[in-house]
Protein backbone atom coordinates (compact mmCIF):
# COMPACT_ATOMS: atom_id res chain seq x y z
CA UNK A 1 0.00 0.00 0.00
CA UNK A 2 1.58 3.09 -1.07
CA UNK A 3 2.08 6.70 0.68
CA UNK A 4 -1.82 8.41 0.30
CA UNK A 5 -1.87 12.55 -0.54
CA UNK A 6 -3.76 14.56 1.92
CA UNK A 7 -6.80 14.85 0.03
CA UNK A 8 -6.80 10.83 -1.14
CA UNK A 9 -6.38 10.28 2.55
CA UNK A 10 -9.62 12.58 3.76
CA UNK A 11 -11.73 11.24 1.04
CA UNK A 12 -11.17 7.68 1.86
CA UNK A 13 -12.32 8.31 5.80
CA UNK A 14 -15.15 10.06 4.39
CA UNK A 15 -16.04 7.46 2.16
CA UNK A 16 -15.68 5.07 4.94
CA UNK A 17 -17.43 7.15 7.85
CA UNK A 18 -21.21 7.99 8.31
CA UNK A 19 -22.54 9.86 10.57
CA UNK A 20 -24.18 8.68 13.99
CA UNK A 21 -27.63 7.92 14.27
CA UNK A 22 -29.82 11.04 15.43
CA UNK A 23 -31.71 12.07 18.46
CA UNK A 24 -34.40 14.21 19.93
CA UNK A 25 -33.10 16.69 22.86
CA UNK A 26 -34.06 19.95 24.38
CA UNK A 27 -33.21 23.09 22.99
CA UNK A 28 -31.98 24.06 26.22
CA UNK A 29 -29.17 21.30 25.95
CA UNK A 30 -28.69 21.31 21.81
CA UNK A 31 -25.56 23.79 22.11
CA UNK A 32 -22.82 22.86 20.01
CA UNK A 33 -24.46 19.88 18.55
CA UNK A 34 -25.81 19.65 14.89
CA UNK A 35 -29.12 19.27 13.07
CA UNK A 36 -30.27 15.86 12.18
CA UNK A 37 -33.27 17.66 9.90
CA UNK A 38 -34.61 21.02 9.15
CA UNK A 39 -36.52 23.12 11.26
CA UNK A 40 -39.10 25.43 10.75
CA UNK A 41 -41.38 28.26 12.62
CA UNK A 42 -44.46 27.88 13.09
CA UNK A 43 -45.08 31.02 14.26
CA UNK A 44 -44.82 34.83 12.91
CA UNK A 45 -41.39 36.71 14.12
CA UNK A 46 -42.35 39.27 15.38
CA UNK A 47 -45.83 37.80 16.07
CA UNK A 48 -47.70 41.02 16.06
CA UNK A 49 -47.30 44.80 15.26
CA UNK A 50 -44.95 45.53 18.54
CA UNK A 51 -43.26 48.72 19.39
CA UNK A 52 -40.13 48.97 18.45
CA UNK A 53 -39.38 52.39 21.30
CA UNK A 54 -40.37 53.60 24.84
CA UNK A 55 -42.74 56.54 24.02
CA UNK A 56 -46.47 56.91 23.04
CA UNK A 57 -48.64 55.18 20.20
CA UNK A 58 -50.21 57.37 17.96
CA UNK A 59 -52.12 58.10 14.59
CA UNK A 60 -49.20 59.82 12.50
CA UNK A 61 -51.78 62.13 10.91
CA UNK A 62 -51.71 63.72 14.03
CA UNK A 63 -48.68 63.06 16.04
CA UNK A 64 -46.89 66.34 14.05
CA UNK A 65 -44.30 68.76 16.06
CA UNK A 66 -46.92 71.13 18.37
CA UNK A 67 -49.37 68.86 18.67
CA UNK A 68 -51.46 67.68 21.62
CA UNK A 69 -52.60 64.58 22.24
CA UNK A 70 -54.56 63.22 25.58
CA UNK A 71 -53.03 60.06 26.83
CA UNK A 72 -55.70 57.51 27.62
CA UNK A 73 -53.76 54.77 29.24
CA UNK A 74 -50.71 52.53 28.64
CA UNK A 75 -49.69 48.95 27.56
CA UNK A 76 -46.96 47.57 29.04
CA UNK A 77 -44.95 44.87 27.13
CA UNK A 78 -46.89 41.42 27.62
CA UNK A 79 -50.40 43.26 27.73
CA UNK A 80 -52.89 44.42 25.15
CA UNK A 81 -55.00 47.43 25.54
CA UNK A 82 -58.52 46.59 25.03
CA UNK A 83 -60.08 49.37 22.30
CA UNK A 84 -58.78 51.22 19.67
CA UNK A 85 -57.46 54.65 19.44
CA UNK A 86 -59.71 57.40 18.55
CA UNK A 87 -58.96 60.85 17.09
CA UNK A 88 -56.74 63.42 19.52
CA UNK A 89 -55.73 60.01 21.34
CA UNK A 90 -52.42 58.65 22.45
CA UNK A 91 -51.42 55.52 24.22
CA UNK A 92 -48.23 55.19 27.22
CA UNK A 93 -46.28 52.17 25.06
CA UNK A 94 -42.91 50.44 25.72
CA UNK A 95 -40.12 48.42 24.03
CA UNK A 96 -42.05 45.22 22.75
CA UNK A 97 -45.60 45.96 23.88
CA UNK A 98 -48.24 45.23 20.59
CA UNK A 99 -49.83 47.81 18.95
CA UNK A 100 -53.09 49.47 19.82
CA UNK A 101 -55.58 49.50 17.18
CA UNK A 102 -56.07 52.61 15.45
CA UNK A 103 -52.67 53.32 15.88
CA UNK A 104 -49.75 53.68 12.87
CA UNK A 105 -46.67 55.01 14.66
CA UNK A 106 -44.66 55.20 17.81
CA UNK A 107 -43.25 58.73 19.05
CA UNK A 108 -40.42 58.56 21.08
CA UNK A 109 -40.46 59.68 24.69
CA UNK A 110 -37.81 61.66 24.52
CA UNK A 111 -39.55 63.70 21.30
CA UNK A 112 -42.58 64.42 23.83
CA UNK A 113 -43.53 66.69 26.89
CA UNK A 114 -46.18 65.43 29.00
CA UNK A 115 -47.93 67.66 31.05
CA UNK A 116 -50.53 65.55 33.19
CA UNK A 117 -52.36 62.95 30.45
CA UNK A 118 -51.89 65.89 27.94
CA UNK A 119 -48.74 65.09 26.07
CA UNK A 120 -47.24 67.31 23.53
CA UNK A 121 -44.85 66.03 20.19
CA UNK A 122 -41.72 67.85 20.31
CA UNK A 123 -40.56 66.39 16.63
CA UNK A 124 -43.23 64.80 14.48
CA UNK A 125 -43.39 60.59 13.25
CA UNK A 126 -44.28 58.84 9.85
CA UNK A 127 -46.37 56.13 9.40
CA UNK A 128 -45.10 52.78 10.92
CA UNK A 129 -42.08 54.76 12.26
CA UNK A 130 -40.84 52.76 15.31
CA UNK A 131 -42.89 50.04 14.81
CA UNK A 132 -41.79 46.18 14.03
CA UNK A 133 -44.46 44.97 11.61
CA UNK A 134 -45.59 41.32 11.93
CA UNK A 135 -43.77 38.67 10.07
CA UNK A 136 -41.30 40.82 8.51
CA UNK A 137 -38.37 39.02 10.14
CA UNK A 138 -39.64 35.46 9.85
CA UNK A 139 -43.16 33.91 8.08
CA UNK A 140 -44.70 31.31 9.51
CA UNK A 141 -43.31 28.14 8.06
CA UNK A 142 -39.93 29.41 6.72
CA UNK A 143 -36.99 27.13 7.21
CA UNK A 144 -34.86 28.32 9.75
CA UNK A 145 -32.17 25.39 10.51
CA UNK A 146 -31.24 22.69 8.21
CA UNK A 147 -29.60 19.27 8.80
CA UNK A 148 -25.51 19.43 9.03
CA UNK A 149 -25.69 23.16 10.65
CA UNK A 150 -23.96 23.35 14.27
CA UNK A 151 -26.69 25.36 16.77
CA UNK A 152 -24.57 27.93 18.11
CA UNK A 153 -25.54 30.60 20.30
CA UNK A 154 -27.51 33.07 17.29
CA UNK A 155 -29.31 29.60 16.16
CA UNK A 156 -30.56 28.75 19.37
CA UNK A 157 -32.01 31.98 20.14
CA UNK A 158 -33.41 32.09 16.57
CA UNK A 159 -34.94 28.45 17.47
CA UNK A 160 -36.11 29.42 20.79
CA UNK A 161 -37.98 32.75 19.53
CA UNK A 162 -39.97 30.48 17.63
CA UNK A 163 -40.78 28.16 19.73
CA UNK A 164 -38.99 25.21 19.25
CA UNK A 165 -38.51 23.25 22.58
CA UNK A 166 -36.69 19.92 20.79
CA UNK A 167 -34.57 19.70 18.12
CA UNK A 168 -33.45 16.29 16.28
CA UNK A 169 -29.40 16.24 16.15
CA UNK A 170 -26.68 13.58 15.40
CA UNK A 171 -25.77 11.57 18.56
CA UNK A 172 -22.12 13.58 20.05
CA UNK A 173 -19.08 11.24 19.09
CA UNK A 174 -17.65 9.77 22.12
CA UNK A 175 -13.77 9.15 20.97
CA UNK A 176 -11.21 7.21 23.52
CA UNK A 177 -7.65 8.60 23.37
CA UNK A 178 -4.72 6.22 24.12
CA UNK A 179 -1.17 7.30 24.65
CA UNK A 180 1.75 4.60 23.99
CA UNK A 181 4.88 4.29 24.96
CA UNK A 182 7.14 2.84 27.87
CA UNK A 183 8.91 6.61 27.90
CA UNK A 184 6.04 8.30 28.76
CA UNK A 185 5.18 9.87 32.45
CA UNK A 186 2.47 11.73 33.76
CA UNK A 187 2.74 15.73 33.99
CA UNK A 188 3.93 16.39 37.78
CA UNK A 189 5.67 12.24 38.30
CA UNK A 190 9.09 12.13 38.62
CA UNK A 191 11.61 11.75 35.45
CA UNK A 192 13.63 8.89 35.01
CA UNK A 193 16.62 8.73 32.39
CA UNK A 194 15.30 9.00 29.54
CA UNK A 195 11.48 9.57 30.44
CA UNK A 196 9.39 12.55 29.08
CA UNK A 197 5.69 14.13 30.16
CA UNK A 198 3.44 13.31 28.13
CA UNK A 199 0.97 15.66 26.68
CA UNK A 200 -0.55 14.68 23.49
CA UNK A 201 -4.14 13.00 25.30
CA UNK A 202 -4.72 16.57 26.82
CA UNK A 203 -4.25 18.28 23.84
CA UNK A 204 -5.92 15.66 21.56
CA UNK A 205 -9.04 15.84 24.06
CA UNK A 206 -9.37 19.32 23.87
CA UNK A 207 -9.32 19.22 20.24
CA UNK A 208 -11.74 16.86 20.34
CA UNK A 209 -14.06 19.02 22.66
CA UNK A 210 -13.58 21.75 20.11
CA UNK A 211 -14.62 19.16 17.37
CA UNK A 212 -17.91 18.45 19.38
CA UNK A 213 -17.04 15.28 20.15
CA UNK A 214 -16.58 13.92 24.02
CA UNK A 215 -13.34 12.21 24.49
CA UNK A 216 -12.66 9.97 27.13
CA UNK A 217 -8.89 9.75 28.55
CA UNK A 218 -7.30 6.47 29.33
CA UNK A 219 -4.29 5.45 30.88
CA UNK A 220 -0.80 5.68 29.32
CA UNK A 221 0.20 2.31 27.67
CA UNK A 222 3.11 0.33 27.74
CA UNK A 223 5.15 -0.85 24.64
CA UNK A 224 4.06 -4.64 24.42
CA UNK A 225 1.55 -5.90 22.28
CA UNK A 226 -0.59 -7.57 25.11
CA UNK A 227 -0.90 -4.20 26.94
CA UNK A 228 -1.74 -2.17 23.22
CA UNK A 229 -4.44 -4.97 22.40
CA UNK A 230 -5.81 -4.96 26.01
CA UNK A 231 -6.03 -1.03 25.42
CA UNK A 232 -7.86 -0.73 22.56
CA UNK A 233 -10.20 -3.74 23.21
CA UNK A 234 -11.29 -1.54 26.20
CA UNK A 235 -11.45 1.52 24.59
CA UNK A 236 -14.02 0.41 21.39
CA UNK A 237 -16.00 -1.60 23.90
CA UNK A 238 -17.47 1.71 24.84
CA UNK A 239 -16.39 4.39 22.39
CA UNK A 240 -17.46 5.02 18.84
CA UNK A 241 -13.90 5.86 17.45
CA UNK A 242 -10.43 5.84 19.24
CA UNK A 243 -6.91 8.16 18.65
CA UNK A 244 -3.89 6.74 19.66
CA UNK A 245 -0.71 8.47 19.62
CA UNK A 246 2.34 6.92 19.11
CA UNK A 247 3.41 3.45 18.33
CA UNK A 248 2.87 4.06 14.47
CA UNK A 249 5.75 3.82 12.99
CA UNK A 250 7.78 0.88 11.37
CA UNK A 251 10.08 0.77 14.69
CA UNK A 252 10.05 -2.81 16.82
CA UNK A 253 8.37 -1.28 19.56
CA UNK A 254 5.71 0.46 17.75
CA UNK A 255 2.42 -2.12 18.28
CA UNK A 256 -1.01 -0.18 17.59
CA UNK A 257 -1.15 -1.52 14.28
CA UNK A 258 -0.56 -5.26 15.11
CA UNK A 259 -2.96 -5.00 18.05
CA UNK A 260 -5.48 -3.61 16.38
CA UNK A 261 -5.70 -6.29 13.79
CA UNK A 262 -5.16 -9.27 16.13
CA UNK A 263 -8.57 -7.58 17.81
CA UNK A 264 -9.80 -8.01 13.96
CA UNK A 265 -9.68 -4.29 12.86
CA UNK A 266 -8.88 -3.89 9.43
CA UNK A 267 -5.96 -1.20 8.27
CA UNK A 268 -6.88 0.96 5.43
CA UNK A 269 -3.40 2.92 5.02
CA UNK A 270 -0.85 4.08 7.35
CA UNK A 271 1.18 6.63 5.55
CA UNK A 272 -0.01 10.33 4.22
CA UNK A 273 2.17 13.26 2.17
CA UNK A 274 2.47 15.48 5.04
CA UNK A 275 4.84 16.88 7.04
CA UNK A 276 4.76 16.66 10.29
CA UNK A 277 2.93 13.39 10.18
CA UNK A 278 3.91 11.17 7.61
CA UNK A 279 3.03 7.68 10.08
CA UNK A 280 -0.64 7.98 10.26
CA UNK A 281 -3.16 4.96 10.31
CA UNK A 282 -6.76 4.96 9.90
CA UNK A 283 -9.07 1.18 10.49
CA UNK A 284 -11.88 0.47 11.44
CA UNK A 285 -13.21 -2.13 13.56
CA UNK A 286 -16.82 -3.67 13.48
CA UNK A 287 -17.52 -0.28 11.60
CA UNK A 288 -15.77 1.93 14.50
CA UNK A 289 -13.19 4.13 13.55
CA UNK A 290 -9.23 4.36 14.55
CA UNK A 291 -7.23 6.98 14.27
CA UNK A 292 -3.44 6.35 15.15
CA UNK A 293 -1.68 10.01 15.25
CA UNK A 294 2.36 9.87 15.92
CA UNK A 295 4.05 10.60 19.45
CA UNK A 296 5.59 13.40 18.26
CA UNK A 297 3.48 16.64 19.84
CA UNK A 298 3.32 18.62 16.65
CA UNK A 299 2.65 15.44 14.11
CA UNK A 300 -0.18 14.56 16.34
CA UNK A 301 -2.18 17.98 16.78
CA UNK A 302 -1.52 18.66 13.19
CA UNK A 303 -2.64 15.21 11.52
CA UNK A 304 -5.51 15.52 14.32
CA UNK A 305 -6.12 18.82 12.41
CA UNK A 306 -6.27 18.12 9.15
CA UNK A 307 -7.17 14.14 8.67
CA UNK A 308 -9.39 13.61 12.16
CA UNK A 309 -10.78 16.77 12.82
CA UNK A 310 -13.29 16.21 9.57
CA UNK A 311 -14.32 12.54 9.94
CA UNK A 312 -15.23 13.36 13.63
CA UNK A 313 -17.34 15.88 12.16
CA UNK A 314 -18.79 14.05 9.83
CA UNK A 315 -19.89 11.32 12.24
CA UNK A 316 -21.81 14.51 13.88
CA UNK A 317 -23.80 14.88 10.72
CA UNK A 318 -21.95 18.39 9.99
CA UNK A 319 -21.68 20.04 6.40
CA UNK A 320 -19.07 22.37 6.85
CA UNK A 321 -15.43 20.18 7.51
CA UNK A 322 -12.77 22.41 6.58
CA UNK A 323 -11.10 24.79 9.41
CA UNK A 324 -11.64 28.25 9.77
CA UNK A 325 -9.16 29.93 6.61
CA UNK A 326 -9.08 33.73 5.83
CA UNK A 327 -6.33 34.91 3.89
CA UNK A 328 -2.96 36.98 5.76
CA UNK A 329 -0.23 38.68 4.64
CA UNK A 330 3.44 36.61 5.99
CA UNK A 331 5.38 39.04 7.97
CA UNK A 332 7.96 35.68 7.88
CA UNK A 333 9.49 33.88 4.66
CA UNK A 334 8.33 30.03 5.52
CA UNK A 335 10.87 27.99 3.46
CA UNK A 336 9.62 24.01 2.75
CA UNK A 337 12.72 22.43 0.92
CA UNK A 338 11.29 19.28 1.75
CA UNK A 339 9.20 16.75 -0.66
CA UNK A 340 6.09 17.07 1.46
CA UNK A 341 3.70 19.78 1.53
CA UNK A 342 4.72 21.39 5.38
CA UNK A 343 1.88 22.57 7.64
CA UNK A 344 3.88 25.18 9.18
CA UNK A 345 2.90 26.95 12.86
CA UNK A 346 2.68 30.87 12.58
CA UNK A 347 0.21 33.12 14.66
CA UNK A 348 -1.39 35.19 13.70
CA UNK A 349 -2.03 39.21 15.13
CA UNK A 350 -4.70 41.40 15.24
CA UNK A 351 -4.11 43.10 11.82
CA UNK A 352 -4.16 40.06 9.90
CA UNK A 353 -0.05 39.63 9.74
CA UNK A 354 1.08 36.22 10.04
CA UNK A 355 4.17 35.27 12.10
CA UNK A 356 6.21 31.97 11.98
CA UNK A 357 6.63 31.01 15.55
CA UNK A 358 9.82 28.99 15.64
CA UNK A 359 11.03 25.65 15.08
CA UNK A 360 9.19 23.74 12.63
CA UNK A 361 10.62 20.44 13.72
CA UNK A 362 7.45 17.86 14.69
CA UNK A 363 8.71 17.82 18.55
CA UNK A 364 8.73 21.21 18.87
CA UNK A 365 6.04 22.11 21.38
CA UNK A 366 7.53 25.69 21.59
CA UNK A 367 6.21 27.06 18.23
CA UNK A 368 3.12 24.94 18.87
CA UNK A 369 2.45 26.74 22.12
CA UNK A 370 2.60 30.35 20.42
CA UNK A 371 0.64 29.12 17.11
CA UNK A 372 -2.89 29.70 16.62
CA UNK A 373 -3.03 29.00 12.56
CA UNK A 374 -1.29 26.12 10.18
CA UNK A 375 0.12 27.65 6.85
CA UNK A 376 -0.09 25.08 4.28
CA UNK A 377 3.29 25.04 2.54
CA UNK A 378 4.08 23.08 -0.84
CA UNK A 379 7.29 21.18 -0.90
CA UNK A 380 10.05 22.69 -2.55
CA UNK A 381 8.49 26.29 -1.72
CA UNK A 382 9.55 29.35 0.31
CA UNK A 383 6.58 31.63 0.97
CA UNK A 384 8.30 34.97 0.61
CA UNK A 385 7.82 38.00 3.68
CA UNK A 386 4.89 40.75 2.17
CA UNK A 387 3.07 37.87 0.43
CA UNK A 388 -0.89 36.75 0.66
CA UNK A 389 -1.32 33.33 1.65
CA UNK A 390 -4.13 30.67 3.04
CA UNK A 391 -4.55 31.00 7.19
CA UNK A 392 -6.63 27.50 8.99
CA UNK A 393 -6.92 28.61 11.95
CA UNK A 394 -7.32 26.03 15.36
CA UNK A 395 -7.40 29.01 18.01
Amino acid sequence: MGMHTLEEARAEMLQAITPLAAETIPLSRAGGRVLATEAQTTIDLPRFDNSAMDGYAVRAAEAISGAKLKCIGEVPAGSIFEGELAAGECLRIFTGSPMPDGANAVVMQEDTHADGDLIEITDGVKPFEHIRLRGEDLKTGEIIGHAGERLHAGRLQLLGAAGVAEVAVHRMPIVGVLSTGDELREPGEDLGAGSIYESNRTALAELIRQAGAEPRVRSLVRDTLEDTAGALQTAFADCDAVVTSGGVSVGEHDFVKAAFEQLGGSLDFWKVRIKPGKPFVFGRLKGKPLFGVPGNPVSAMVTFLVLVRPILLQMQGATDLDLPAHPGVLADSLPNLGDRRHFMRVRVDGEGRVHATGLQASHAVGSLGQANALVDVPPGTTLAEGETVRVLRFA
